[in-house]
């Protein structure tokens, strides 16, 4: 057994404002309750670029740890691809060793948790990442109260924040939540039934063994984690339990709104941030049975910045409520003929040219020290060209300053205007690059930006989807991201 000795999350910066949604579709359901926002992806983000977003974020905290990391996960409920396997463009994007195992899971809400307690029980270290962007039918209360999010943990590699003290899971044929293969809305089951028969049935017993499994009891802990969009049903669950004393977590309902299968994740690196050393959690999820782990704070954790209240700080309210089935694609709307080419993918050049495209690594001169993009087998500098071949440099995490910047309202995009400008990245290279986020038209000469991983464009006739790196605003993001 081991610990979590890293945790990061990545919340959209657009936050749409549920009075929004509510002005745009009260006339078909109305709604009394329309406190605050709920994340909003922008078009260029989904399950794929939150992860790597939100594993950034983690693995900045402890860098040296990348290489030793022996098993990739990444749980979600919305795959952007049945096939390829979604894990190996996030394994690509963060430089993963290629000896480490990457897999998908998906299913239910807790699959997040589950890959967490599979890890918490394995030889480690891995990396366990959840993502989602549930989506659910235009006004109904489910659509209100999801939210898009991110949360990335890494088990082992280091000195331990949260110790795991043990966990349970147990697993049901209880549905509450269901889409077909070939659908893309969800649909949700009566709340009282889910809150009786599931959550009050199934939660408690997974705390039980877990708590059986630590050797505790339920006055041995402090702090309680529980998603569930249900209002007071967590509260539920935590006097049934015993927990009635724990310190409840918040649902962060008004700042995010649940973010499906990453959401246990996202509350418990909000609630790291008000445990001290020696306390103890309990993160539990609902969800075709239940999964509850008991985690112990280590002096490790004090003085860590989990990077929630700055992700949350970071939104900018949206009060466009058709923003979300535009780039959700539900909507049809004429994209111009600049919208209606075609994007063909070369697979083969796709591949030979991943380290590039998806790690946004370039090339280094070891002669003269200049850093390009792409890289060549001639180093290019002020003095001419160099033959000593040149060494693998990423660029991910540099960062550069914008020396051109357009914001283009006649080229297509999907949230006009179409913004991008040349980017000077540390070392001497100068690349063209798309600008991205609410605010980039924004983006002036001499701005500090940092690099995102996002689509690039997509193919309406196949789905299929090329990511590569943007630029977006330095101050926009928090410093771990």
């Amino acid at each position: 057994m081991t610990g979590i000795t890293a945790i990061g999350i990545h919340l959209p910066r657009l936050r749409l404002a549920r009075a929004s949604m509510a002005a745009a579709m009260d006339w078909l359901s109305p709604r009394s309750d329309v406190r605050g926002a709920r994340t909003l992806a922008f078009w260029d983000e989904d399950s794929i670029t939150m992860s790597v977003a939100a594993a950034r974020a983690c693995l900045a905290h402890s860098p040296e740890a990348r290489e030793a990391i022996r098993g990739l996960v990444v749980a979600t409920t919305t795959p952007v691809f049945a096939e390829p396997q979604n894990a190996s463009l996030v394994h690509a994007a963060l430089r993963l060793p290629a000896r480490a195992l990457a897999q998908d899971t998906s299913g239910t809400q807790r699959c997040g948790l589950i890959a967490l307690h599979a890890a918490l029980e394995g030889a480690g270290p891995a990396l366990v990442v959840a993502a989602d962007s549930p989506v659910s039918p235009a006004g109904s209360l489910a659509e209100m109260r999801y939210g898009d999010g991110a949360a990335a943990v890494l088990v082992g590699g280091g000195p331990e924040l949260l110790a795991y003290r043990g966990g349970a899971s147990l697993t049901a044929p209880f549905i509450e939540r269901y889409r077909s293969a070939d659908r893309s809305l969800a649909t949700d089951w009566e709340e009282r039934w889910v809150r009786e028969e599931g959550f009050l049935a199934f939660v408690p017993r997974a705390i039980a063994d877990a708590l059986a499994a630590a050797g505790l009891a339920a006055g041995d802990i402090h702090h309680f984690v529980l998603p569930s969009v249900i209002p007071g049903c967590a509260k539920a669950v935590a006097q049934a339990t015993g927990l009635g004393h724990a310190r409840l977590a918040t649902n962060l309902d008004a700042d995010c709104g649940d973010t499906g299968s990453a959401h246990a994740l996202v509350m418990l690196a909000r609630a790291m941030q008000d445990m001290k050393p020696g306390e103890r959690v309990v993160v539990a999820q609902f969800g075709q049975g239940a999964t509850a782990l008991v985690l112990e704070a280590t002096d490790a954790l004090a003085g860590f910045e989990t990077g929630a209240s700055a992700s949350i700080a970071a939104g900018i309210i949206e009060t466009h409520y058709l923003k979300l089935p535009v780039f959700r694609g539900l909507l049809a709307w004429e994209r111009g003929l600049r919208g209606r080419l075609p994007v063909n993918e070369a697979l083969t050049t796709a591949y030979r040219n991943s380290e590039a495209l998806l790690g946004f690594v370039g090339g280094r001169s070891p002669e003269t020290g200049h850093v390009q993009f792409p890289a060549s087998r001639l180093a290019v500098a002020e003095k001419g060209f160099h033959a000593q071949p040149q060494e693998p440099w990423p660029l991910a995490d540099l960062g550069g300053t914008v020396a051109t910047a357009t914001a283009d309202r006649l080229a297509f995009s999907r949230s006009p205007p179409n913004c991008y400008g040349l980017v000077d990245i540390p070392g001497g290279a100068r690349l063209m690059m798309d600008f991205t986020d609410p605010d980039a038209a924004r983006l002036a000469p001499g701005d500090a930006v940092r690099f995102v991983f996002r689509i690039k464009d997509m193919d309406e006739r196949t789905g299929y989807r090329r990511y590569f790196w943007k630029a977006v605003a330095a101050s926009a993001l928090p410093a771990a991201a």
